[in-house]
């Protein structure tokens, strides 16, 4: 009988896991609520691009490394990701950055300099997958927004 003393933990773990699970809903991404450029010159960009993360889940999980694609104005400012795994408590709608890293290696100069310039508003367009999960379930919510915002330059 010794041996079978860890069947009644197991199957009682798998029970709690699948009854907890019956309900998920997708997390949705609630807007871009910010974006503000770090640094920018003729190499390159650092940006940061907020977006707003709803949880209508009665339980938490982590929203774990994703990466966007970003587009200011027409011009493709390259991936922004989420440099750690983040938690996200449930029934909540927080505010989360995500850093931006583009070397304009492929942009029109014209577009560099547009950018440089600076200031104003602008259409932001975020397209990727956020990966989110509890445990070892993981799911990928599809991410397609697009709005208008201040640019923002940190002095």
């Amino acid at each position: 009988m010794k041996q079978y003393k860890f069947l009644f933990p197991l199957i009682l773990f798998c029970v709690v896991c699948f009854t907890n699970c019956k309900d998920f809903k997708e997390a949705q991404v609630t807007g871009v609520k910010g974006f503000k450029i770090n640094k920018i010159g003729p190499q390159g960009m650092d940006a940061d691009i907020m977006l707003g993360i709803k949880n209508p889940n009665h339980m938490g999980f982590s929203i774990y490394r994703s990466e966007f694609d970003v587009i200011y104005s027409g011009i493709n400012l390259g991936k922004a990701k989420l440099s750690k795994r983040v938690h996200i408590d449930g029934d909540t709608e927080k505010t989360y950055s995500f850093n931006l890293k583009s070397n304009f290696k492929d942009a029109n100069p014209m577009d560099v300099m547009k950018l440089i310039g600076g200031g104003g508003k602008g259409m932001v367009e975020v397209i990727g997958d956020l990966k989110a999960g509890k445990f070892y379930l993981k799911k990928r919510f599809p991410v397609k927004v697009k709005e208008r915002v201040d640019m923002m330059s940190k002095d």
